[in-house]
């Protein structure tokens, strides 16, 4: 049987984003930075080199057009979350300079031969440490003070703001 001519044996290149990724609460807390970032390093999986996936912060923040700082928050998400796991550190100061290679934990590492580990399957938002303590307020509550606040001694004036009507000194009282 012969096959049809220009027709390739292997599918077109792709990212591939299961639903069981898309709705989980790790991807769900993710902003959209991290999840762009989180695109750019799957695109870079062809199939034979998870865990040797080169991708730089410099990288990211070129791709995207974001700061350095922002690209390397993603990152950090990103790994937080468990979705993408250090093999080979980088460092700008080292001689040899190279990029961070990652694995991917939605696939099989190629390295290592270990299984898919899938971390971000068993994120819970509980996981994240705020950096901001959750503090009372700083100044004391305190009621309202001064004639309009309803305080016994305001309730017992007939003249002021807080009364609402303003009776004439004289006692009369004119209609309108």
């Amino acid at each position: 049987m012969s096959r049809k001519q220009g027709r390739s044996s292997k599918d077109a290149r792709h990212v591939r984003l299961h639903h069981y990724l898309l709705h989980g609460p790790a991807w769900q807390s993710l902003d959209a930075v991290a999840r762009a970032i989180y695109v750019e390093i799957a695109a870079r999986y062809m199939g034979t080199n998870n865990g040797r996936i080169p991708y730089s912060v410099r990288e990211g923040a070129d791709a995207l057009q974001i700061s350095k700082d922002t690209a390397s928050r993603a990152i950090r998400a990103l790994q937080q979350r468990g979705f993408i796991v250090c093999v080979k550190q980088a460092g700008f100061n080292v001689k040899t300079r190279h990029a961070a290679e990652w694995r991917l934990t939605e696939y099989p590492c190629d390295v290592t031969r270990a299984l898919a580990s899938k971390d971000f399957a068993r994120w819970r938002s509980e996981n994240i440490q705020n950096t901001v303590p959750v503090v009372g307020p700083t100044v004391p509550v305190i009621g309202p003070n001064g004639p309009c606040s309803r305080t016994a001694s305001a309730e017992k004036t007939r003249h002021g703001p807080c009364s609402r009507t303003v009776t004439p000194l004289f006692g009369v009282r004119r209609s309108l």
